[in-house]
């Protein structure tokens, strides 16, 4: 049986360097069972599930960290989660930039008692309009007994100008 653990990584990017960590678990009989890669301005961060025979966890570990001294290697146990039943809810949100935005958000579904599983937004300006253009694509949990409508329409509620499209 496998050992899996959650290994974060952030670093510059260079060339191959996915590819090169990757080869370096397959050496030790280990594979990325789920990866997250983000890039961003001459940098990344992962994340990965590793999944490992027990003996060669640790031996793995040193093996990234030697051979990628440029990068730093956070490790970590996977945590099973134990809770109540949720489902998966895909939204974006578009509407105007304001201070205080992103928190007012977070806020809402930390309120819900929602599980934030990826949150990514970006601000634009928009020259013939004259005024920032704030865009997110959400992924959470949503607990039975809440209803999508009513995770909508609070985050509705945000800004007069918020729309929030299920997808």
């Amino acid at each position: 049986m496998k050992k899996l653990f959650i290994t974060t990584v952030i670093g510059p990017i260079t060339p191959g360097i996915i590819k090169s960590l990757a080869e370096v678990t397959r050496g030790f009989k280990g594979e990325w069972v789920t990866s997250k890669v983000i890039k961003l301005d001459g940098h990344f961060s992962a994340m990965m599930k590793v999944g490992i025979p027990p003996e060669a966890e640790a031996e793995l570990k040193a093996e990234l960290e030697s051979k990628f001294a440029s990068l730093r290697f956070f490790f970590d146990d996977v945590i099973t989660e134990v809770g109540s039943a949720s489902r998966p809810l895909h939204l974006t949100l578009d509407c105007g930039d304001r201070a205080g935005l992103t928190r007012d958000i977070v806020n809402i579904l930390t309120n819900l008692d929602l599980v934030i599983e990826h949150m990514e937004f970006n601000r634009v300006h928009v020259m013939p309009i004259g005024q920032t253009v704030f865009s997110s694509n959400l992924n959470i949990a949503v607990p039975q007994g809440i209803s999508t409508e009513s995770v909508v329409e609070l985050l509705e509620g945000v800004s007069e100008d918020a729309r929030v499209n299920v997808l």
